[in-house]
């Protein structure tokens, strides 16, 4: 067997086992029973030897040889007699197509080794004079005809595109509404130069064609390839933009779009070449068969292109459908394009040659499975650089406003990042107050303001946070959808959407499905926004073992819009899933009966859970507590960090985070709520000028609130509030401030090292605590025996501690 033979063998394989797929089998027909192997013959177009083709029809006469034209198809009645209607014989007229198709196969394959003899006769049978040359030279003029024509075109290129195409361009053009109109105007000027190329060129050989219809049809083919490759190349040009890099859209490196460019350019080239030697074939009359055998081979090359180009570009086609950013940052749709789009092209491609191959030899009208691609793939393009130019202009001031608060909120950051290294390294060196330097005595430490990034904020997992990113989701989808509808038509036909049909009942649910989608995210976006603008986003981040306060608690809004926001997300879902449910024939009404009934069982099983839900609710409404407060609810005391519908977690200083339901709350105390009043008790000794100490302490309040870090924190300065007790070694003096909720750690720390400072300055000294014993019955200045020295210690221990001594047992007394 020779190797076209063989190749040819492995592609029946391939294409019998497509038999079973196209919609065209009529196995519903009411026709008659199989029909015998005579008809089979009949419908492969009769014996596999030489002579015109039954069906098939003689050219007329016109150019003095015989043209034959591809026999007619098969009618569906053919296909319902090879099939039947009894359901139960499908598998039989399965295979009895599949017959059909070998023998047509079969037929084709015979037409291999003479094909070049064929096509040799055909071209010197079309030929004026029989002379093939005639076409060649045909080519050699034509050839020199778009020659003059473009260096007429160069003209108009040199003295009317470039200098319009150099007046339009920026320097540094932004987004599609800036990028779009140059890029078209672009496109508009090559389109005219080829007009321009084209006209002369028929306007010269206007005077040179003969009136022979084969050549005027050869002319055409000529000059339509040309012009056809001219505005594939343009079109690529203006998509990839290889040499134009600031006027490029989609995301990629220099290297990469020029490669890309050169692929298309290349692959559509000979795309367009193939198709219109097909064309030229099928015009001087070549057989069916040798025609239907250059088809097959001629979309097996240009499937095998396709599918290398887009192997060789698919990180550059990668790149431009992540728009630059890495996959973790990206929606999980744009992730799923661009691991899927790839495989599902290659896919299609092998699946359009193998029903074009099987069409083709069963003589069915034929789908250009790769061609329509082009054109879909260029529509949703279209449709897509459409809709994102007006989503662009319609946003424009609203991006640019965006962008300038952007800037300042750079600016601020920054400044407040160095602002806060300030603090830090103040606070740390002056930190003496803290006894065992760890920092998390009673929540103290810097607070360090760290607004929530975009990274961090609801809905950046989506890559939506505005409505911008939301229109341009809404494109890429809408695009995606008149794809997927282009095709379904191309390859299933425009009957599908008919009305009960299934294509109809699937569109109906994917559109609902899509304005659910937009709807859905339309409302978060519109939550988070007025999240965002309650603060809640920008409120300080608290240090580990902080305890909250007003600088770090949301607003009373800032948290209960969180709780709203899941609740209406959960109602918009649940609507889109009732109204995808009805339109799958699911009775609804039902379930709104049920869902009462079943609430209602659970309202009785649990009254835990329904207490806990409405005892939250009130504790919300009451305004009782917000996030990022610090509250004690007797048993627990923390931050509260997270709020739900049934509990809330509070994070202890120390790090311990409880979840406490709310049923459980009998008293709840919130310590950062408008001001706190900090009372600082100092040991002192008895000989300290109490109206000295008065005056010091008044000073020393007027200088703190002009100290460059904590002075702006004092709602009250610091005051002396006289002599609170009086002990046995030393008077108790108390001193107060009053901070905002949150603030008075901090402050607390600088008082007391001033305090400190202050007094050792003015003279006035610390107490230090005493313990007198007294033992009885002691005389002069006798040692003490052991078991009076125990006596002592203990008594000394219990007058630390506060103990009273216990009846008269003991040996010495603590006075």
């Amino acid at each position: 067997m020779k190797f076209p033979q063989m190749l040819l063998s492995v592609l029946l394989l391939v294409l019998g086992l497509a038999v079973l797929l196209p919609a065209q089998t009529a196995m519903a027909q009411q026709a008659g029973g199989p029909g015998s192997a005579g008809g089979y013959g009949a419908l492969g177009g009769g014996s596999s030897g030489g002579g015109a083709a039954p069906g098939s029809t003689p050219a007329p006469a016109g150019d003095g040889a015989a043209v034959l034209r591809a026999p007619l198809p098969p009618e569906l009645e053919a296909y319902g007699r090879i099939s039947g209607s009894d359901a139960g014989v499908m598998i039989d007229a399965a295979s009895e197509r599949v017959d059909v198709f070998r023998q047509r196969a079969e037929r084709v394959l015979s037409a291999a080794p003479g094909a070049g003899s064929e096509i040799l006769r055909a071209i010197r049978s079309s030929a004026p004079g029989g002379d093939p040359l005639f076409f060649v030279g045909l080519l050699v003029f034509i050839a020199i005809l778009l020659v003059i024509g473009r260096a007429v075109s160069s003209l108009y290129a040199a003295y009317v595109a470039r200098p319009i195409m150099v007046s339009v361009q920026r320097p540094a053009p932004e987004g599609i509404v800036e990028k779009l109109p140059v890029l078209a105007l672009r496109v508009a000027l090559t389109l005219l130069g080829l007009a321009i190329v084209l006209l002369v060129t028929l306007g010269l050989g206007v005077f040179f064609f003969d009136r022979q219809h084969v050549t005027l049809r050869t002319a055409l083919v000529l000059l339509g390839s040309y012009a056809v490759m001219v505005s594939v190349d343009t079109t690529w040009r203006m998509i990839v933009s290889p040499y134009l890099p600031r006027y490029r859209i989609p995301r990629m490196s220099d290297a990469q779009a020029v490669r890309m460019y050169f692929w298309l350019s290349g692959t559509s080239a000979a795309v367009v070449v193939m198709i219109g030697i097909q064309l030229w074939l099928e015009m001087v009359g070549v057989s069916a068969e040798v025609l239907s055998l250059v088809r097959v081979g001629f979309g097996l090359i240009s499937t095998l292109l396709l599918i290398v180009l887009l192997l060789t570009n698919r990180d550059a086609v990668t790149a431009a459908i992540l728009a630059g950013r890495p996959r973790r940052d990206s929606g999980w749709l744009v992730v799923v394009a661009s691991r899927l789009w790839a495989p599902v092209a290659v896919l299609y491609l092998a699946f359009s040659w193998v029903m074009a191959s099987y069409r083709e030899i069963m003589g069915l009208p034929g789908v250009p499975g790769i061609v329509s691609g082009f054109w879909i793939f260029l529509i949703s393009l279209i449709v897509y650089a459409i809709i994102m130019f007006a989503v662009e202009r319609v946003f424009i001031h609203t991006r640019r406003a965006a962008q300038l608060n952007r800037a300042a909120a750079e600016a601020r950051r920054a400044r407040a990042e160095r602002e806060t290294e300030a603090l830090a390294t103040a606070a740390w060196e002056g930190d003496e107050s803290d006894m065992d330097g760890d920092g998390d005595e009673e929540g103290g430490g810097t607070v360090v303001s760290r607004p929530l990034s975009q990274e961090t904020m609801p809905g950046f997992r989506h890559g939506m946070t505005t409505f911008e990113d939301l229109a341009r989701r809404a494109a890429s989808l809408l695009a995606l959808g008149i794809s997927a509808w282009l095709l379904v038509r191309l390859w299933v036909g425009t009957e599908v959407m008919e009305e009960g049909s299934f294509w109809n009942l699937a569109g109906d649910i994917v559109d609902t499905v899509f304005l659910g989608y937009i709807f859905f995210h339309a409302v978060r976006i519109w939550m988070d926004r007025k999240i965002r603008d309650e603060g809640v986003y920008d409120t300080p981040a608290l240090e580990p073992g902080d305890e909250g306060g007003a600088g770090s608690a949301a607003s009373r809004l800032g948290t209960l819009l969180p709780l709203v926001r899941s609740f209406v997300l959960i109602c918009v879902f649940a609507a889109v899933a009732l109204i995808v449910a009805a339109q799958l024939g699911v009775n609804v009404a039902p379930l709104f009966a049920g869902a009462g009934v079943v609430g209602l069982a659970i309202g009785f099983g649990s009254q835990t859970l329904v207490r806990d839900i409405l005892s939250g609710m009130f504790f919300l409404l009451d305004d009782a507590f917000r996030k990022g407060e610090y509250i004690d609810v007797g048993e627990v005391k923390g931050t509260v960090e997270k709020i739900s519908l049934r509990s809330f977690q509070l994070r202890h200083h120390l790090g311990a985070l409880n979840t406490i339901p709310f049923g459980e709350i009998r008293h709840l105390t919130n310590y950062s709520r408008d001001w706190v009043m900090m009372k600082l008790p100092l040991r002192l000794t008895y000989d300290t000028d109490v109206d000295k100490l008065r005056k010091v302490i008044k000073k020393l309040g007027q200088e703190l609130l002009e100290h460059p870090t904590e002075g702006h924190k004092f709602v009250q300065p610091l005051k002396s509030q006289g002599v609170y007790m009086m002990e046995d070694s030393a008077m108790i003096v108390r001193v107060k401030f009053m901070t905002r909720p949150g603030d008075q750690w901090t402050t607390r720390k600088l008082v007391y090292q001033r305090i400190r400072e202050v007094f050792a300055e003015n003279g006035i000294k610390f107490a230090h605590r005493e313990v007198t014993v007294h033992i009885p019955d002691r005389v002069g200045d006798k040692t003490l025996t052991e078991e009076e020295k125990q006596a002592a210690a203990g008594a000394a221990r219990r007058a630390i501690e506060g103990e009273e001594p216990s009846g008269g047992a003991s040996l010495a007394e603590a006075r």
